[in-house]
């Protein structure tokens, strides 16, 4: 038997390390203002809205991972289109700064709370905090932002001007033509 979103903010549980009581939504806040967030912006990164909007969005997709977990294994939950500019660059920047081993060491100090950590859908958590992140400002943006650089410089004058290179039918020799 599943749980209301609003039953299941009053269930009473332990706070942070166990030795405060609480709500569910006073643990799944403290686990966000105080492990999720500052976890992020140790990368560097900051939230597209503020801390406030973000944990409201966090504690709801707690809700989701706890009851999901409970229910059949048939069942899943998709992490939503991220919430700016998603180019295949802010991925590779975001999962080598917030990598596995990073993600690993923050559930680890939050075992002994309550779900969602220690659920087979965990891993929301980190696709949560990618998709409402700032992937432009702060450092991870200007190294996202020197990679595109390093790409644009690569790329040859036709590929930049959207041309391919290739013969256009114009097939008269022209004078500085090598061939």
């Amino acid at each position: 038997m599943t749980v209301s979103y609003k039953e299941w903010l009053e269930i009473h549980t332990y706070v942070g390390n166990g030795v405060a009581e609480g709500t569910m939504k006073d643990a799944m806040l403290h686990f966000f203002y105080y492990g999720v967030s500052p976890w992020i912006q140790q990368f560097g990164y900051k939230w597209t809205q503020s801390d406030d909007s973000i944990a409201r969005k966090f504690v709801r997709l707690c809700y989701d991972i706890t009851t999901t977990s409970a229910m059949d294994t048939h069942f899943r939950l998709e992490a939503p289109e991220p919430r700016h500019r998603d180019y295949p660059e802010d991925r590779e920047t975001f999962d080598f700064l917030v990598d596995t081993w990073s993600f690993v060491e923050l559930l680890s100090e939050w075992e002994c709370c309550s779900p969602p950590v220690g659920t087979r859908l965990e891993y929301l958590l980190r696709e949560f905090c990618y998709v409402w992140i700032d992937v432009e400002s702060g450092p991870p943006g200007t190294r996202t932002r020197k990679i595109l650089e390093a790409e644009s410089d690569n790329l040859s004058d036709e590929e930049r001007n959207g041309t391919t290179g290739l013969p256009d039918g114009n097939w008269s020799r022209r004078k500085y033509d090598l061939y």
